[in-house]
Parts: structure tokens; C-alpha cells; sequence
């Protein structure tokens, strides 16, 4: 991804979704104090390598997603949110109306995702026998 000669370096943030203030100040804010931490953390400074930068946070996922309240993740890992308290891969209030993926059983991720899609699959295939 990266020109002839330049590496790539992507920082991840993990942020609160609903996060009410998503300008390019307080984005700017973030970069500068982790990039300052990187630079400690390394003993080299790369400020003045960077020739692109792009952020994509809360409000983004809202625009391209519409994800709720910009939550890239899926559920929170709160009590209320974990194991059997998840929420179902049925509808309770749709007949005939099944969910899958990262915020169904089991859980986030990829691989669980693909396995809640053949959860899902069973449990349709219970129905209509």
C-alpha cells in the first residue's frame, strides 16, 4: 500500500462510539499525542516522514455504515452484553426473522461471524421442518 522506498504504519484508537465531538481537531488532538508516544517509544521521530495521513473514526461509520452511534465493533463487553445475555438470532418481534454476524452469538470477529451464519442456518432449517 505503501510508494517504492516509504512504508505504511496504521494507529488504531479505540474510542467510545456515540462520541459527540468527531472534528478534525480533536482527530488531529489524538494523532499528534500517539504519534508523540510512538516517537518515544522507538527513540525516533517520523513526524516529518509522513506525507499522507487519513482518519476514519465515529462519524464515518455512521455515514458509511450506519452503525449505531458509530460503533465499529459490535456489542460493549459489559454484563448485560456477554453469553446468554447477547441478544437473540431470532427476532422477537418479527416472525420468520433470523440475525447473524458480530452482534449475534458468538460474538465478534470474523471466524465467530461465519459461525453465527450456520447457527443462524440451523435454527431456519428447525423452523420450517
Amino acid at each position: 500500500m505503501a510508494p517504492k522506498g516509504c512504508e505504511n504504519l496504521f494507529f488504531l484508537i479505540p474510542i467510545a462510539s456515540g462520541l459527540n465531538d468527531d472534528s478534525e481537531e480533536i482527530r488531529n488532538k489524538y494523532f499528534e499525542d500517539i504519534l508523540n508516544r510512538y516517537e518515544k517509544k522507538i527513540g525516533q521521530t517520523i513526524k516529518e516522514a509522513i506525507t499522507f495521513k487519513k482518519s476514519y473514526s465515529v462519524s464515518n461509520f455512521i455515514d458509511d455504515y450506519n452503525a449505531f452511534k458509530g460503533n465499529a465493533y459490535g456489542l460493549a463487553n459489559t454484563l448485560m452484553q456477554t453469553a446468554v445475555l447477547k441478544p437473540s438470532c431470532r427476532s422477537k418481534k418479527v416472525s420468520n426473522l433470523f440475525y447473524t454476524g458480530q452482534l449475534t452469538v458468538p460474538g465478534p470477529g470474523v471466524p465467530p461471524s461465519l459461525i453465527s451464519g450456520e447457527v443462524v442456518a440451523k435454527q431456519v432449517l428447525k423452523q420450517f421442518d
